[in-house]
């Protein structure tokens, strides 16, 4: 069984070929500026990858609102003109398709394969040109009433802005302290509401090592916890696109 898993960005968009158990092929592209060659640019992508194979089916991730049953993006923040593009138009009836959020195709690869794979609930965040992110409860993606479930960076933080608008402002003025601030608060806030087993985090700026503030957000988060007596477990991803992986991984 050979499956392509895409993971479409608003700079890059990663492809992989996945037979089941590992990514034996991969392939990024840079992110097209019109509908027209981005329709073209999948269609090669998904060419390139499916090689000398028999696809069973392509799963897509990107950010945005996700119409799940009819596999058009609603609305997607990072590239406009693919806003109510329908893929199963793009790919016709040749491959099982499945669409869905980035962010929640983060997270279900690593409550599948990654640090949450030995844990009933998992949520895993996003930090990168936004903030996404997604929520998995006994193996399942949670995608609520109109598929937006999960959106954290959406959540006001002080009546006006919301936790994503001040997250790109601390991360363009390299403000760690603030970012700690601002990162640890939205992680409080959805173990209050979530209380998840673990908090994966993913994304360029979790994952740069340059900045130090994801351990400080994890002290800072526990901290807000002390009354409650509980520490809650954040940890950085380690899995190679993800988000393409877990893609992949809704294909059954």
């Amino acid at each position: 069984m050979y499956i392509i898993g895409i993971d479409i960005g608003g700079t890059k968009i990663a492809g992989i070929l996945f037979d089941g158990k590992k990514v034996i092929k991969e392939l990024t592209i840079v992110t097209p500026k019109t509908a027209a060659d981005f329709a073209y640019g999948l269609k090669h992508l998904v060419a390139f990858l499916s090689v000398g194979r028999k696809i069973t089916g392509i799963g897509i991730g990107m950010a945005g609102v996700i119409n799940i049953k009819k596999q058009t993006a609603v609305y997607s923040p990072n590239i406009k003109y693919i806003n109510n593009f329908n893929f199963k138009k793009l790919f016709g009836n040749k491959f099982k398709l499945e669409v869905a959020n980035d962010a929640k195709c983060f997270a279900y690869a690593e409550a599948k394969l990654g640090q949450g794979k030995n844990y009933n609930s998992v949520v895993g965040v996003i930090l990168g040109t936004g903030v996404g992110s997604g929520f998995v409860l006994d193996g399942k993606v949670y995608t609520g009433g109109h598929y937006g479930a999960g959106e954290v960076g959406r959540m006001l933080y002080d009546g006006k802005h919301t936790f994503e608008s001040l997250f790109q402002k601390a991360r363009d003025s390299h403000n760690n302290r603030q970012l700690s601030q601002i990162v640890s608060l939205l992680l409080w806030n959805i173990c209050r509401m979530l209380d998840p087993d673990i908090i994966v985090l993913g994304g360029g700026v979790s994952t740069d090592s340059k900045r130090k503030f994801v351990k400080n957000a994890e002290t800072i988060c526990a901290n807000m916890f002390s009354t409650y007596r509980v520490k809650p477990r954040i940890v950085v991803s380690k899995l190679k696109n993800a988000g393409a992986l877990g893609a992949a991984l809704l294909i059954r």
